[in-house]
């Protein structure tokens, strides 16, 4: 067991009230961690929580969630094992059967904007708890729905495809910017990268190029042929890179038959309540998307604008883990609890670090609320989308 992770009984309760970081001086674990905090209960139960103390992940059966003044209480069946005051905590994330929240809790959550999302045991989410105090601005979501048949939309759906290339490009540069050209496998990967990326460049600028004036319909059908040009490119090279690591053919949808398509699924879970979570504090409907089609049931929108993320958040995390672990396992087309509750911790690290965004380095959590509120200026007079 971690050095700051203590006893119930020896946890001294700051000031609930207050935001200032002072009166956490009196704790004895630290207010921002180098690394998440990993509590396992027993081979089938964990929670972490991230180093800035503001996103729980809880799996495995037994697992209890309650409230105790302002604070959300953890608990092993009847043991309490950790408290979290919620004016620190905003986002939780249930990822298995078997844990049990009080309706005092759910009510904590709602009043504190706590975002609450419930996944599947390959990541997928299932429900997102929507407080009634949640921002809801009809007149936005009225534009919302009126620019997706607009020059507007149009250029939205550019920005979104052309950040994703982008940032694509750059995870490959980093899968290889640490490989010295001093033997023929490490030649071949950086050659791939370089290629990829000449060719991947050369649809951004396709796709940068694309006239604003043409329907919406048109418009959408291109952008989508480009981005699934550059999306094959992009998965190819990095099958080239992890050739020596693990087997991996090529991104693949439904129940995934390889560690790194599972490890992918589980990461864009977590990402997609991340996300949906951003829209809706942002006041827009996660429904009424762009570049994806509408369909019932289908958050649109929410597949729009986790585009661009997953290649720097997710994709970049699976590199790694894969690169520096060897112990990435499935069974029947699932991680093994061991490896989901490794990759968890990267993926918690990965949204706490830090990253520049329009010239200031700022959280990755915070990004993805600036950049919804971003998109919900629909009305294109504030500075546009930030890729």
């Amino acid at each position: 067991m971690q050095d700051y992770i203590r006893a119930p009984e020896k946890f001294i309760q700051p000031d609930l009230f207050s935001v200032e970081d002072y009166v956490f001086s009196s704790l004895d674990f630290p207010l921002f961690l180098d690394t998440a905090i990993r509590w396992q209960f027993n081979e089938n139960t964990y929670f972490l929580v991230s180093k800035d103390i503001s996103f729980l992940l809880v799996s495995g059966f037994g697992a209890r969630l309650s409230k105790k003044s302002e604070r959300l209480i953890i608990k092993d069946f009847n043991k309490v094992v950790y408290e979290i005051p919620f004016f620190r905590l905003k986002n939780v994330a249930v990822l298995s059967k078997g844990v049990s929240l009080s309706s005092d809790l759910l009510e904590a959550f709602s009043k504190n904007n706590i975002n609450l999302s419930f996944h599947d045991f390959s990541g997928r989410p299932y429900a997102l708890l929507q407080s009634m105090h949640a921002c809801q601005n009809v007149s936005l979501k009225r534009k919302q729905i009126l620019a997706q048949n607009s020059q507007r939309g149009i250029s939205l759906m550019k920005e979104i495809v052309c950040g994703k290339i982008s940032n694509q490009n750059a995870v490959l540069k980093y899968a290889v910017k640490n490989l010295k050209p001093d033997d023929e496998n490490s030649l071949n990967k950086i050659s791939a990268v370089k290629k990829a990326c000449a060719k991947n460049q050369t649809v951004y600028e396709r796709c940068l190029s694309l006239s604003d004036y043409q329907t919406f319909d048109e418009g959408r059908y291109k952008l989508m042929g480009y981005e699934g040009s550059a999306s094959r490119i992009y998965w190819k090279t990095i099958s080239i890179i992890l050739a020596q690591r693990i087997s991996f053919e090529g991104r693949q949808h439904g129940l995934p038959q390889d560690a790194v398509n599972a490890l992918l699924n589980y990461g864009y879970g977590i990402l997609y309540s991340k996300i949906w979570s951003a829209l809706i504090f942002a006041g827009l409907d996660p429904y009424a998307g762009f570049l994806h089609k509408e369909q019932t049931g289908k958050p649109s929108l929410v597949f729009d604008m986790i585009e661009e993320f997953r290649a720097p958040i997710v994709d970049r995390t699976v590199i790694a883990f894969i690169m520096l672990s060897r112990n990435v396992s499935i069974s029947g087309g699932l991680l093994t609890l061991e490896t989901r509750e490794a990759f968890s911790e990267k993926i918690l690290n990965r949204l706490t670090s830090s990253e520049y965004y329009k010239g200031a380095k700022a959280m990755i959590n915070d990004i993805l609320l600036m950049q919804a509120k971003c998109l919900a200026d629909l009305s294109g007079e504030e500075e546009k989308w930030k890729k």
